[in-house]
């Protein structure tokens, strides 16, 4: 099992371990009918509540009131605020859990159903007489413990619960079993390492995010199945209850997945009523046992994959091939009518006792498994480690890792770990290698020569010379030193029908691995369609230069924009000194070009203060004006730059329109369609409920059509949907109906047309509207900084940065997320550098990263070290992104104090943040959920299953991104990066999808991306 296990039980230091709990039979477990099973349920909380305050383990008494415990599947309802019956028992609830408990608890109710003891004797029963005489035994799923209840003396069963409630009652059971509280997805344990798997698999739609055992994406039922298969060795058995549609869904991918892993050695359909008095569910659910198939065996030739259509009670109804071979291993007469999920559902009455049909038949199945050779057989053989050697330490060093070095001695170090460790160079590239650092140790020494002096020394021209020299012997030796070679791929590119062609760079002995590469390879204007290399401005003149400070101003807007400029916000003693006045002098020449800021009593640039969502300004001005008249002047000036506001003639009013209130929609609606019980609810974002009567001439004629009535249709508006009507062909195929679709959207533009006019007919709602509108909409003023003076320090006195790159830069400075839309060769390259290189000199940030292209991360770096030669940057090269390299380059950003990292957008991606943060991200996201729900309940519209079902697809969508591809034992917190540039950034990949959308094509690209993490 993973190190990172939580165990829901267990005897501590001190502690006694309990005794095991011996149920006689179900009348010993849960009880029927809903009202027993909510006093039961809460009796075992109590107890449960008791020992562990106690810290005692669970006696007989104790563990028989435990043993009651049903979970909350049958008895949903005591979670709906709406049933007023149950506010006693929610009140109860509320005080015995913690709210991550009664959450928990609330999506219990989607699959927590049990097994009835009858049942599980006679499964346990079949796997002994399949051959099971003991071992490890895996239970997902496994409740409160009706299956370890029942185990075999000889079985180390190992239980899997998600809800943690019912783990630790469980664990107080029988503490004799591992019980571990996690999602089953989440279980991690060597493939074939339990013996024998057993349970009642969870069922539903849900499908769980599982990287290793469920890339099929299969829903909870097949991934669970799967799993266990997995993890159970060959020649153990999956003995498991699971829903039918695992054997009679049409999609045959789930039960291929299992036949490539084991064989059927049997199953048995049992009757809707099977489950009625354990878990209050009248569901068809299939026993299955599979044998874990050994490598190289054949698998048997029993058919069971397939399902062929048959007539019941006037449906047609899809069925398994092995239970319509085998009509004995089905306890009891299929039907048709009116099933647990829809009407045509399959059902299956029982034609006798249950119990006694269940052990006839897996009596049968163990006869002809026998014959077959598909019985359980013990496991041989050890189950191999695997050791982790150990590595030589080497010498200090106070380089950055993977600095490289060449010695007096003909060989090279390289620093790992702050260790300078012996690094073997190929032969024929050592020459190579050793002139490449000999220019890295020129360039780095030239730098920090002209940085050191403002006047031009004969040194450094002597510096220049033997940097030009060396440079023009590597060229004569070898070529550019960014030169590059193409390579045939035998891959035609779809669009153009051209060959794709692949870079291949020199190995150059290593030297692009070493931190400082970036400054050599910055040392060409390097054209690579023609191959042709110029040599850039360093080798003939001066590119860094000591800014002279600046130490004194004429006028108050100088000294403000030299204290921005320098400290990035507004420092009343730095102005006083360069305007050699006192602090109250300087802030009365100041006057309206600072704002004192009412909420912090910071000085804040009018720039700043007099834009953004002036409207709450003003208030917040206004209010604090009464108190201390100082603040009025910040309500007059924010007067004057207050929008003016937009009339009812200049508003559009669409209906779903987000500053539209649910109250307005449901008095249109009511009016047009005469209908006063209609209900409209919106709990956020763009989820609407409309309901109301759908058979009306105006339902169905007026406003809408008889397939698509109107409160649907306005429904369909307001989530912003496709309106289509289909028609359905078979029971997993529809067509779209043309006539039928054109004729509900014409009526869906006239239900708009007739809102958007409706909106403004009455004066007061038009007012209400407007002030609705304008307050939301229309009270941001843009900021400007087409007026920034930056004297950008460390910037190459070759390069002079247009106007609109000072803008750009300048607003990176002041907003926390900047987006720079500008065309191509407008210098957005040079904006990020700048911009990177002032938030690390300001200290707003201590780590930025700009994330580029592949292809695009060599020209960066070097473009970068061309504008800032002194800067310290580290550029992960190709050779950084290889699999066994990606970890030592995030180690080299974690621990180098780097001006600013570059890296391309897979690497990134590949950069995986900490359980605990990713916890948190999934928290935040879903938390707005959970208030819509909150909100739905007490507007008395969505069930409580529908609603937590939907937030557990959410919980899992957004699990499975995070849960991409990712290097272990790296966290992106580790890296110290702290702000994120993102180069070509396009909307599909970096666009906020998190929320809920109805729109079509948003909605099912937003399934399969998320936003990365990233800071700003």
């Amino acid at each position: 099992m993973g190190a990172g296990e939580r165990r829901a039980g267990g005897a501590g230091p001190g502690q006694l371990a309990g005794q095991r709990f011996q149920p006689r039979g179900q009348d010993d477990l849960a009880p029927s009918g809903a009202a027993a099973r909510l006093r039961a349920n809460l009796a075992a909380l109590r107890t449960l509540r008791d020992i562990q305050r106690d810290r005692r383990p669970a006696t007989g008494p104790g563990q028989a009131v435990l043993a009651r415990w049903s979970g909350w599947g049958a008895v949903p309802e005591v979670f709906d605020p709406r049933r007023q019956e149950y506010a006693p028992a929610r009140a109860e609830l509320a005080s015995l859990l913690t709210p991550e408990e009664l959450s928990a608890a609330a999506r219990n109710t989607l699959n927590a159903h049990y097994t009835d003891a009858a049942l599980v004797r006679a499964i346990w029963a079949g796997v002994q007489q399949l051959g099971f005489t003991g071992g490890r035994v895996l239970e997902p799923g496994c409740g409160s413990g009706n299956f370890i209840a029942f185990a075999p003396p000889g079985a180390q069963v190992t239980g899997v619960e998600l809800e943690p409630v019912t783990a630790q009652i469980a664990a107080a059971l029988y503490p004799d079993a591992r019980i571990l509280a996690e999602s089953f997805a989440d279980t991690r344990a060597a493939d074939a390492h339990f013996d024998l798997a057993i349970g009642n698999v969870p069922f539903g739609a849900i499908r769980l995010n599982d990287r290793r055992h469920n890339r099929g994406g299969h829903s909870i039922h097949g991934h669970f199945i799967i799993k266990a298969l997995h993890l159970t060795r060959p020649a153990g058995l999956v003995a498991v209850l699971t829903s039918r549609y695992t054997m009679d869904a049409r999609n045959p991918a789930v039960r291929r997945e299992i036949a490539a892993l084991a064989d059927l050695a049997g199953a048995v359909r049992l009757p809707s009523g099977a489950h009625q008095r354990a878990a209050g569910t009248r569901v068809v659910t299939d026993l299955l046992i599979l044998r874990r198939r050994e490598p190289g065996r054949q698998p048997d030739a029993t058919a069971w994959e397939q399902t062929r259509t048959i007539d019941l009670d006037g449906a047609q109804v899809p069925v398994s091939e092995y239970f319509l071979d085998r009509p004995d291993h089905v306890l009891g007469e299929l039907g048709a009518v009116h099933g647990a999920y829809r009407a045509d559902d399959l059902v299956v009455t029982a034609a006798g006792d249950t119990g006694p049909a269940l052990t006839a038949a897996l009596g049968r199945i163990a006869a002809r498994a026998h014959a077959r050779g598909l019985t359980w057989t013990p496991a041989t053989g050890p189950r191999p480690g695997m050791p982790s050697p150990a590595e030589p330490a080497g010498t200090p060093s106070r380089q950055p890792d993977g600095y490289l070095q060449a010695r007096a001695d003909g060989t090279f170090t390289r620093v790992t770990d702050g260790q300078a460790e012996p690094y073997p160079a190929p032969r024929s590239q050592a020459a190579e290698l050793r002139q490449l650092l000999r220019l890295r140790d020129q360039v780095t020494a030239l730098l920090e020569a002209e940085a050191a002096t403002p006047e031009d020394t004969p040194d450094l021209d002597r510096m220049r010379r033997e940097l030009g020299s060396g440079y023009d012997a590597y060229v004569r030796a070898h070529g550019p030193v960014n030169r590059f070679s193409w390579r045939r791929t035998g891959h035609i590119r779809p669009g153009t029908g051209e060959e794709k062609m692949a870079r291949i760079r020199p190995p150059q002995g290593g030297f692009r691995t070493d931190p400082f590469a970036p400054v050599v390879l910055a040392l060409e204007d390097f054209d690579p369609v023609s191959q042709h290399a110029a040599r850039a401005a360093i080798f003939t003149r001066r590119v860094v230069a000591p800014r002279n400070p600046r130490l004194g101003a004429d006028t108050p807007a100088d000294a403000l924009a030299i204290c921005l400029d320098l400290c990035g916000e507004v420092r009343l003693h730095a102005i006083a000194r360069l305007l050699g006045v006192s602090e109250d002098q300087a802030r009365q020449e100041l006057g309206t070009l600072v704002f004192d800021e009412p909420a912090t009593g910071r000085l804040v640039p009018a720039a700043e203060y007099l834009s953004g969502n002036v409207r709450v300004k003003l208030d917040v001005a206004t209010r604090a004006a009464v108190d201390d008249a100082r603040f009025a002047v910040n309500a007059a000036e924010l007067s004057n730059v207050i929008p003016a506001d937009l009339t009812p003639a200049e508003i559009s009013a669409r209906l779903g329109a987000a500053w539209i209130d649910t109250g307005v929609v449901r008095q249109f609606l009511r009016e047009i369609l005469d209908d006063p019980a209609i209900k409209v609810e919106h709990p956020g974002g763009q989820i609407w409920t409309v309901t109301g009567a759908r058979s009306t001439v105006l339902a169905t004629s007026t406003w809408g059509t008889s397939r698509y009535p109107a409160p649907h249709l306005a429904q369909a508006i307001l989530e912003q949907r496709r309106i289509e009507v289909r028609d359905k062909i078979s029971d997993n195929a529809w067509i779209l109906n043309i006539d039928e679709t054109i004729a509900a959207q014409q009526k869906a533009a006239e239900l708009s047309e007739r809102f958007a006019a409706w909106a403004w007919e009455e004066p007061a709602r038009a007012e209400e509207l407007a002030r609705v509108y304008n307050e939301t909409f229309n009270s941001i003023v843009l900021r400007s900084y087409d007026d920034a003076q930056l004297s950008l320090p460390g910037l190459a006195l070759d390069f002079e940065p247009r106007p609109h790159q000072v803008a750009a830069v300048a607003r990176i400075i002041n907003e926390p997320a900047v987006g720079l839309f500008h065309e191509v060769g407008a210098g957005k390259t040079a904006e990020m550098t700048m911009g990177a290189m002032e938030l690390r000199r300001l200290g707003l940030a201590t780590k930025p990263a700009i994330v580029v292209p592949n292809h695009m991360l060599e020209q960066f770096g070097r473009e970068f070290l061309q504008l800032y030669p002194q800067a310290r940057v580290l550029v992960a090269q190709r050779e950084d992104l290889q699999a066994e390299r990606r970890r030592l380059f995030v180690a080299r950003c974690a621990t180098g104090d780097w001006d600013a990292v570059i890296l391309s957008r897979s690497a990134f991606e590949r950069i995986p943040m900490s359980p605990r943060a990713q916890q948190a991200y999934l928290d935040r996201e879903l938390d707005r959920m959970r208030e819509w729900i909150q909100k739905s309940k007490e507007a008395g519209g969505l069930t409580v299953k529908r609603l937590e079902a939907a937030l557990l697809r959410a919980s899992e969508r957004l699990k499975a991104k995070l849960d991409s591809a990712r290097d272990p034992g790296i966290t992106f917190e580790a890296t110290g990066i702290d702000y994120i540039f993102v180069d070509l950034c396009r909307t599909r990949d970096y666009a906020d999808a998190r929320l809920p959308c109805r729109v079509k094509p948003w909605r099912d690209w937003s399934r399969r991306h998320v936003l990365p993490v990233m800071s700003a």
